[in-house]
């Protein structure tokens, strides 16, 4: 793709709302934007000049001169007036946003169109900033719910599916194996490969036809969900949830939970984590707490 063809997508994206990207301009887009000049680079006057005659019609003119930095003031008076013609910020290279979670984290993110992306454990999700004006599109790793803003199509892709929404909210979990499950709206899924297509309506999933009585994921609405996280480490957040002190949590250590306790039952939160283990609990008084082995 030439350099000039980089100013002509865009006045045509920037022009029209309803605007769309091709894959084959997104990846074209790209690749110019890739070979931009660096900072220790002199471009040549002849790409000045094509940019020039596409932007003004030479309307403007630079003065011209063997001096390098002449040459920079005229390519950065360009890029600085294609910062102004198609908004703040799109004349920049590096756009691409990524987030990811570890071992009993969560993360929620809001795309440019307001758009909510909840991220569970060990999972990532990436996008440009820039292309999605134009293309909203999201790759992701692992497990995540999405809470869509009507509008333009959406799109999530996965190494091996893509998901193709319209205002609506879904959860898209590829850990143990991949699946869709649609909360709210309807939901396209498809396979790159082709072979696998099928259309999602409120409580349906990708890989069966059980009905989902669920309004989103269970861990979205829970605050404390472990995986083979340290039991000392659980027994710290119940501390800190309920507002008391623990003591003897030493014999805890060496113990590894995975699940999850509720907010507002104490008591139960208690049996919950400790009686696997063997535990048991008491009451020293009020907000002191103790543990022991039985």
């Amino acid at each position: 793709m030439k350099e000039v063809d980089i100013i002509s997508v865009l006045e045509r994206i920037s022009s029209d709302e309803n605007a769309f990207l091709s894959q084959e301009e997104e990846t074209q887009l790209r690749e110019a934007f890739s070979q931009i000049p660096l900072l220790d680079e002199t471009p040549a006057d002849d790409l000045l000049n094509e940019m020039e005659f596409e932007l003004f019609s030479k309307s403007i003119i630079f003065a011209k001169s063997e001096k390098k930095i002449v040459h920079w003031r005229r390519y950065l008076s360009i890029a600085a007036l294609l910062a102004i013609l198609f908004g703040c910020g799109l004349w920049i290279q590096n756009q691409e946003m990524r987030y990811a979670t570890g071992s009993n984290e969560r993360l929620s993110f809001v795309l440019p169109d307001h758009s909510e992306v909840r991220l569970n454990e060990n999972s990532s999700a990436e996008y440009n900033k820039f292309f999605f004006l134009f293309k909203k599109r999201i790759n992701m790793q692992g497990e995540a719910y999405y809470v869509v803003t009507k509008g333009k199509q959406f799109s999530v892709e996965t190494p091996k599916h893509q998901i193709s929404v319209l205002g609506t909210r879904f959860m898209v979990s590829e850990k143990e194996h991949f699946d869709v499950i649609c909360y709210e709206g309807k939901v396209m899924v498809e396979s790159l490969d082709g072979k696998e297509r099928k259309l999602l309506t409120k409580g349906k999933c990708f890989i069966s036809d059980e009905i989902i009585p669920e309004n989103e994921p269970m861990w979205v609405s829970q605050k404390y969900v472990f995986n083979n996280a340290p039991l000392t480490y659980v027994v710290e957040a119940l501390e800190k949830e309920y507002k008391i002190s623990i003591q003897n949590k030493s014999v805890c250590r060496g113990q590894f939970f995975t699940g999850s306790f509720p907010e507002q039952n104490l008591e139960v939160a208690l049996n919950i984590v400790l009686a696997p283990y063997n535990m048991s609990w008491k009451m020293v008084k009020p907000g002191i707490y103790r543990v022991d082995a039985n």
